[in-house]
């Protein structure tokens, strides 16, 4: 499938929203809806908003590429060549008047939906749900992410020092990743109690003794893949063993009970039964569990009661955790099962023997 018949596909999908939704148009501004419908683009600026610079019109007959004069000629040059894309460009200066202005002109008196502000109806939900399943070229990005971003991480691991500081952590992931095209867009680190203390621990000036929790969502093309891993410089005591190797038989059943066309909810209350059968009932109330990944850090993340549907092929990140240790890794979940996109080739296991078959799933690295 080339990019242009990667293009016409998901505007396929597109077109649905048009008749459903008596719709002349849908204007795609996140940074992951653009990368989605153009394979990758990116029109961000600011590297921290989900919110591109520049933004997609799409209608039943023609597509454009939205922005002022700084942006448009770099997104049809580098972001979007050889799609069938035409540009509606505005001085920057008059970007409040002209845009909209500009945009009213292509639709006339049609309604103009979106993926988020800016639109007479929001479809945020909607589109996120038409990034579902994955076309073939979408897996072979992402198999490729996960085989790249995987080792980088491990890496860093293993170069990690007692009296480094986490911002050096974090500022190692970050220059590692971005140095092979790929951005580190969540970098969580915790050195010894914060592990214990925090589930989602940015980085501070605290030096590593003995311990390190670190968690990644590594993003390129628009892909994103999300893995955490863990690292002792002392024995491994008999409470932490049981600790871990709970949380990473509740992440195998959560992973194994991952399957094309049940409900995120009935997974996740398997993750519960399994929290409960090791001891810890109340663990998963302390932090999300994860859910249906993509071109978002979760698509929709899992709860109890959640009746998404999981299509095939598409991408899960469950990230069960119990006080002081997490598993997480992110997998493929197509019709013949699933396949750990960011495994590791060489980080000690834990073989997790669960109710619902076995499951590998990355142990503390001791050092």
């Amino acid at each position: 499938m080339t990019r242009v018949e990667e293009f016409n596909a998901k505007w396929e999908r597109l077109r649905g929203l048009f008749e459903e939704r008596k719709l002349g148009g849908i204007l795609l501004a996140r940074r992951s809806n653009f990368a989605w419908l153009t394979s990758g683009g990116q029109n961000h600026v600011l590297a921290a908003s989900e919110w591109g610079a520049g933004a997609l019109v799409v209608t039943p007959e023609k597509a454009y590429v939205v922005a002022n004069n700084i942006e448009s000629a770099r997104l049809l040059e580098e972001e979007t060549a050889g799609l069938p894309i035409e540009p509606i460009a505005y001085p920057w200066e008059s970007e409040s008047e002209a845009k909209p202005r500009l945009i009213a002109k292509v639709l006339g008196k049609a309604k103009l939906g979106a993926d988020g502000p800016g639109g007479d109806e929001d479809l945020s939900s909607a589109i996120m749900r038409l990034r579902h399943p994955l076309l073939p070229p979408e897996m072979e990005r992402y198999r490729a992410l996960g085989k790249e971003a995987e080792p980088i991480l491990s890496q860093v691991c293993r170069d990690l020092r007692p009296g480094m500081t986490e911002y050096q952590l974090a500022a190692r992931l970050a220059g590692d990743y971005l140095e092979k095209g790929m951005d580190a867009a969540v970098r969580l680190v915790a050195f010894d109690e914060r592990i214990e203390k925090y589930r989602h621990p940015i980085p501070t000036e605290k030096k590593l003794e003995a311990r390190a929790m670190v968690v990644l969502c590594a993003r390129r093309a628009g892909l994103i893949v999300n893995l955490t891993r863990l690292v002792q410089f002392k024995v491994i005591d008999a409470d932490l063993r049981r600790r871990h190797d709970a949380v990473c038989r509740v992440d195998a059943v959560l992973n194994l009970a991952s399957r094309p066309g049940v409900t995120l909810g009935s997974i996740f209350r398997r993750g519960m039964e399994q929290y409960a059968a090791e001891g810890f009932p109340e663990e998963w109330r302390h932090h999300h569990q994860g859910g249906t990944t993509g071109y978002e850090g979760r698509d929709v993340k899992g709860t109890p009661t959640c009746e998404e549907v999981l299509a095939a092929p598409t991408a899960v990140a469950w990230n069960p955790s119990i006080r002081g240790t997490k598993s997480e890794d992110t997998f493929l979940v197509t019709e013949e099962g699933i396949e750990n996109l960011t495994e590791s080739k060489d980080w000690p296991q834990v073989k997790a023997v669960t109710p619902l078959g076995i499951l590998h799933r990355c142990d503390i690295l001791e050092r």
